[in-house]
């Protein structure tokens, strides 16, 4: 017998505690991972945008290049 017997193995290879449902079945609690990828490209996005309204409000000065005398 495992030492961790109530936790069981999904068929994605995650770990998933045990939840006890209102009618006293014990279920497996669904994985929530796709919801940190979700908040992580949100704030990627977001990221983006204040890079982008920073670089929109602070334009890169314009150096006029002249041609060396040889």
């Amino acid at each position: 017998m495992s030492a961790v017997s109530n936790v069981s193995i999904d068929n994605r290879g995650g770990l998933n505690p045990p939840v006890t449902a209102s009618d006293g079945s014990s279920k497996t609690r669904p994985s929530r991972l796709w919801l940190w990828f979700v908040v992580a490209f949100l704030l990627q996005v977001a990221a983006w945008t204040a890079w982008f309204v920073i670089a929109s409000k602070h334009p890169v000065q314009e150096v006029p290049l002249v041609p060396t005398a040889r």
